[in-house]
């Protein structure tokens, strides 16, 4: 018998924007991904729900979703009614960009693609390879989006161009795909937010490590990361499955970002089970 995983939120204290942007210090942003609803069979709409359910418990200023919203038209009216939920619940909106299966780009034979309407209705600001910006006081938050890489729906250049770099503007890059943070010059974005690789899925737990079964040579699997030059990156493991109902040694997350201005802060992590 297949069983829907346990959760984890975690709580990881990054990014620090410049000390000009003092009118940031104590902002709350959520970051989910990869709900993948459409797909049957599944556990994925109630994970869904679980995931909003604590993603507005965090009380989110912002939320952000990076991609793979769904694969196919199983249950989109209640993937709608969730993402309403969410945007009534985040003062400065809910923003997000496309995953591979957004755009029907998968290996899976039963992934269609959505409409970006039916997430659009609900309030939701889908980036395509553009900026948006939020204010908070006197301070900025501007959100770049990359469209999805692997049916090259990507345009990096125009999202860059785009960038406000004066100070007390907090710079960052939603993508569905880590790696594209590798074609970002540091400074460009305060920290860089993915999704794709699910943490795994299912992990084979090894001594000193784990093989993440989802994809044996992805560069960035999961978690936190400094790809160099002051370069941050979070990979989230994300909310649903895919192919395989299930996870195994791989919990599914929402992550809460709480920004600390001025100075760096130490990343950390606290699980909440439920």
């Amino acid at each position: 018998m297949v069983h829907a995983p346990p959760w984890g939120r975690r709580d990881a204290r990054r990014p620090a924007p410049p000390v000009a942007a003092a009118d940031l210090d104590g902002l709350t942003i959520v970051q989910l991904s990869d709900f993948h609803v459409g797909f049957r069979p599944s556990f994925n709409l109630r994970a869904t729900r679980k995931a909003v359910d604590m993603a507005v418990a965090a009380r989110p200023d912002l939320v952000l979703v990076t991609g793979d919203f769904a694969c196919g038209p199983h249950g989109l009216a209640e993937l709608q009614r969730q993402l309403r939920r969410l945007v009534e619940a985040t003062p400065l909106g809910v923003f997000g960009v496309l995953g591979n299966h957004d755009h029907g780009d998968s290996k899976a034979p039963f992934v269609r693609p959505t409409d970006p309407r039916l997430i659009e209705d609900c309030g939701v600001r889908l980036l395509e390879n553009g900026t948006a910006s939020v204010k908070v006081g006197a301070a900025t938050v501007q959100i770049g989006g990359v469209d999805d890489t692997d049916g090259g729906h990507d345009d990096l250049p125009a999202v860059l161009a785009a960038l406000d770099r004066r100070p007390a503007v907090l710079r960052i890059l939603l993508t569905h795909h880590a790696a594209v943070v590798l074609r970002t010059a540091p400074g460009d974005f305060h920290i860089a937010l993915a999704g794709d690789t699910h943490g795994g899925q299912i992990c084979l737990p090894l001594p000193g490590r784990r093989i993440l079964l989802s994809d044996l040579s992805a560069p960035f699997a999961e978690g936190a990361y400094d790809v160099g030059g002051g370069r941050q990156l979070y990979v989230t493991r994300g909310v649903g499955t895919s192919m395989l109902p299930l996870r195994a040694f791989c919990r599914p997350e929402i992550v809460a970002f709480h920004v600390r201005a001025g100075a760096p802060a130490a990343a950390g992590s606290a699980g909440a089970s439920a």
